[in-house]
């Protein structure tokens, strides 16, 4: 049984996922991931979700399509920024786009946060990882442009941005600015994106 967490679809696992593998009721499955984490060999990341962060091929971020579940997400903001190499600083947790509730999750591998974005905003900009467990996650601009129009809300939630390195992180300008008019914003929320990208963008030169 054990040789199952070898293979790719057993890295990141649902208690149902690993019940159908091994022709196991869910309770017995249950019980038998639950001693197998009791004895570290696999990591319960949430309720009937389990991780074997041993692999090579582990990544926390492995976790978010898991998570997500029926709800369309992706990785972005100050997370996906310092992937991509525009901000140095590591955010203390793993933001997630979503189309769901916005709310936080602690796990053994960190703090997940999902931040609600409509769903007719995520349209464009967004690719699969090319790691070995894949995940949606926003480009340079689309990350940005995803802060920028959190700013903006009622909460002014990245009021206050990390430095950012647009000059050398392969940053496109042209590509933010067609996001930001393809995509349907309202226009006031628009003009607002607008004048904080100008003022991104002169500190910059």
């Amino acid at each position: 049984m054990l040789e199952l967490f070898n293979k790719p679809a057993f890295i990141v696992f649902s208690t149902r996922d690993f019940a159908a593998a091994s022709g196991s009721t869910m309770p017995a499955a249950s019980k038998r991931l639950n001693r197998l984490a009791q004895k570290q060999f696999l990591t319960r990341v949430t309720k009937g979700l389990w991780a074997n962060a041993s692999h090579p091929h582990f990544h926390p971020l492995a976790c978010v399509p898991y998570l997500l579940g029926k709800e369309h997400g992706y990785v972005s903001f100050l997370t996906a920024l310092h992937l991509e190499g525009v901000i140095s600083q590591i955010p203390r947790a793993i933001q997630v786009a979503t189309t769901g509730r916005g709310r936080t999750l602690d796990s053994p591998f960190g703090q997940f946060e999902f931040l609600r974005v409509k769903p007719e905003l995520m349209r464009e900009g967004i690719d699969w990882s090319d790691t070995r467990q894949p995940y949606l996650i926003a480009t340079r601009e689309k990350a940005l442009l995803d802060v920028v129009y959190l700013s903006t809300r009622k909460n002014r939630r990245f009021a206050k941005l990390p430095e950012l390195d647009l000059a050398d992180s392969g940053f496109r300008p042209s590509e933010f600015e067609r996001l930001l008019h393809e995509l349907p914003y309202p226009v006031r929320i628009r003009s607002a994106i607008q004048s904080c990208w100008r003022t991104l963008s002169d500190f910059e030169k």
